[in-house]
């Protein structure tokens, strides 16, 4: 059993953080902007058509006979790779290489997140009846990953949409616009060319990596896989740093309008970012988390050595382009605090995966020797 899960363990992380350091996932709000909801429906709908449309099996069937033993995720009542499907035409495909085709850890990915080992069983009705299941011991994300196609894979052609409010019951049809009108001829290709995710910084905001500060639009097209974060084990009162990987970027699929907020300091710092950028605030001797939409003018942003520093005016615009983010390696809450324009600010784990996190106090002062118990 050990050993089994030391291989599955091997086979994940041996798979490139730099597929998720590409333009994988992206941030939709501009094209493809769908809430929660829908999403889990969409994820639904994909997995079912990659099933019976692109996998070999006779559509309305159920015939799960096309299954291979997954080698990134194990079964938890065998001990072998669980029981998978592999989309055979990539030309007309419910899911793309961010998992290497495979549907149900698309499936699981975009629901949960990577998993080690899964429950397997059969669907027992609907369109996928008797094609193999996962289903995880996990917290689903807060905001799921869901997949935006394309007539192109790079995303730079025709926008395609599945039917509205799609669901496990609605037809494998692309549109080429959101309220379904005009189909997208069965005979031509489309692509997954992005997986949706919130994004947070205008392009030429800079990001501290391991060189020095970066425009995060530069960092995005080059791939920078060093970025400096808090450790672990910071306080307020010795902010400690360290360099971590970069698990992903985001960026948005394309361009589009979107409010912005630029936060000037008393310093004549600023920092640029849309509402929902998770920004740390000094309250009550503790660094809080909060939204950019929720700040105000005498709130106290935290400079990257801890000292607070008051806002003095906070100016909402429109911004036309893309906006961007990541997330370190390292999932610690602490080792998910960057540094923004000289400011302590959140990853892109704390709207995706930590949501719970948000405005809680997560720096503290550290504890003085003398109240320590002997």
């Amino acid at each position: 059993m050990n050993h089994v899960k030391l291989i599955l363990a091997a086979a994940l992380v041996a798979a490139p953080t730099t597929a998720f350091a590409q333009i994988s996932v992206v941030r939709c709000q501009t094209v493809d902007n769908i809430d929660i909801p829908t999403a889990l429906n969409r994820i639904e709908w994909a997995r079912k058509c990659g099933l019976t449309r692109n996998t070999g099996a006779t559509p309305g069937t159920g015939n799960p006979a096309n299954f291979f033993l997954s080698s990134s995720t194990g079964d938890a009542a065998t001990f072998q790779g669980a029981k998978e499907y592999l989309e055979n035409t990539t030309l007309k495909a419910f899911s793309n290489n961010v998992n290497s085709f495979n549907v149900n850890l698309t499936r699981i990915w975009a629901r949960w997140g990577p998993q080690f080992v899964v429950t397997v069983s059969q669907d027992p009705s609907g369109p996928t009846l008797n094609f193999f299941n996962w289903t995880p011991n996990a917290t689903p994300r807060p905001q799921p990953l869901y997949a935006s196609f394309d007539s192109t894979v790079s995303g730079t052609g025709t926008a395609l949409f599945p039917p509205p409010n799609a669901n496990i019951n609605s037809p494998c049809t692309m549109f080429t616009d959101k309220a379904g009108t005009t189909p997208w001829p069965a005979a031509n290709n489309f692509f997954v060319a992005f997986y949706c995710e919130a994004g947070c910084y205008t392009p030429d905001q800079n990001v501290r990596f391991a060189t020095g500060d970066v425009p995060i639009g530069d960092a995005f097209k080059s791939i920078r896989n060093d970025v400096v974060t808090l450790s672990p084990n910071a306080s307020l009162d010795a902010l400690t740093t360290q360099v971590s990987g970069v698990y992903s970027y985001t960026r948005d699929a394309r361009d589009g309008t979107q409010p912005i907020y630029t936060v000037t300091a008393a310093s004549g710092g600023s920092l640029k970012v849309t509402n929902s950028h998770p920004v740390l605030v000094s309250r009550d001797g503790a660094g809080r988390l909060i939204t950019a939409e929720k700040l105000a003018e005498g709130d106290e942003l935290l400079q990257a050595d801890g000292t607070p520093d008051q806002i003095v005016s906070i100016e909402k615009s429109d911004f036309f382009g893309r906006a961007y983010n990541l997330a370190p390696t390292a999932t610690e809450h602490l080792a998910n605090i960057l540094i923004a324009q000289g400011y302590l600010v959140g990853s892109s784990r704390f709207q995706n995966d930590d949501v719970a996190y948000m405005n809680r106090g997560l720096l503290f002062r550290a504890v003085p020797d003398d109240v320590m118990p002997k």
